[in-house]
């Protein structure tokens, strides 16, 4: 039988490159949430937005161009008339990431220490979907994201913690 999981690595292994995944723990609201409007600061440094304590993490990606039908919630078209933009992209994780819906991934760049420096592109996430293996093991995830204007404070979120 064929070890997915094992397969999965040894092609990132290949052909992976890091992303920071930010996780929400929607547990616990950021400091910048406005309970009276429910609104959040959308260039908060502590949250990048998002509204909820944050947890930063390195992982291990491939990521391809996708096509996500319109009906998918939270797709935004943010392209002016005649441009082509790439509706989303589709990541694959492995299966101990977990990732949920509305969490963020960030494409960034990297200092010669392996530290995150600047962010070159910030994604929702719009749908994971687990990918299950023999006996409904999770053998990895397909996510599919959408492209996100980045904060004014993001950059200093991602290097000031």
């Amino acid at each position: 039988m064929i070890d997915v999981r094992k397969r999965l690595k040894e092609f990132l292994d290949l052909y992976a490159h890091d992303i920071i995944y930010i996780r929400r723990d929607t547990r616990f609201r950021c400091e910048c949430y406005v309970e009276r409007s429910g609104e959040t600061a959308p260039d908060c440094p502590k949250c990048f937005g998002t509204g909820y304590v944050v947890q930063i993490e390195k992982q291990r990606t491939r990521r391809n161009i996708g096509t996500v039908p319109e009906s998918l919630v939270g797709i935004n078209q943010l392209a002016q008339v005649g441009r082509f933009v790439p509706k989303a992209y589709v990541y694959y994780l492995e299966h101990n990431v977990k990732p949920e819906e509305n969490d963020l991934i960030l494409e960034v760049i990297w200092d010669i220490n392996g530290v995150p420096r600047l962010i070159k592109e910030k994604h929702v996430i719009s749908a994971a979907e687990q990918k299950l293996g023999y006996k409904g093991r999770v053998e990895f995830y397909q996510v599919y994201a959408r492209y996100d204007q980045k904060g004014a404070n993001d950059d200093k979120a991602l290097t000031e913690r």
